[in-house]
Parts: structure tokens; C-alpha cells; sequence
């Protein structure tokens, strides 16, 4: 995972560049100030990075509620 936060992090850049173009002057500061906030500080390599599993099939959330022993009605 660590490998692509570099690469995904350029993207976004990117993206953000070309989205400022047509959003308000405040919004487009909004933008730029949350993206600001987790792009600059590296993340160590000592410090884990956790993801979310993808629990938009019944099957994969069951057994993600199986594995931390809770149940969701």
C-alpha cells in the first residue's frame, strides 16, 4: 500500500489543479487547505496504514463482522 501513496498523491494534484479551475474561490480554498492538512506529512515507515475492506457485498460484510466477533442487524 505505501508504494502507490506517492503516485495516488500526484494524481490528486493533479486533479485538484484542473478542478480549482471551475469551483468558487472559497470552495476551492476549502479544497486546498483539507488536502493540504494529510498531503504534506509523510507518513513514517514505522506507522501502519489501514484500509477499509470493500463491504458492499452481504457475503464480504459477514465475514468482516465474523472476524472482529460483532454483529450488524
Amino acid at each position: 500500500m505505501r508504494e502507490y501513496i506517492e503516485e495516488n498523491i500526484t494524481v490528486i494534484r493533479k486533479y485538484l489543479k484542473k478542478r480549482k479551475i471551475f469551483t468558487s474561490k472559497l470552495n476551492s480554498d476549502s479544497i486546498m487547505e483539507e488536502f493540504k492538512e494529510w498531503s504534506k506529512d509523510p507518513l513514517p515507515e514505522t506507522e501502519s496504514i489501514w484500509t477499509l475492506p470493500d463491504l458492499t457485498r452481504k457475503e464480504r460484510l459477514k465475514n468482516f463482522c465474523r472476524s472482529i466477533k460483532k454483529e450488524i442487524r
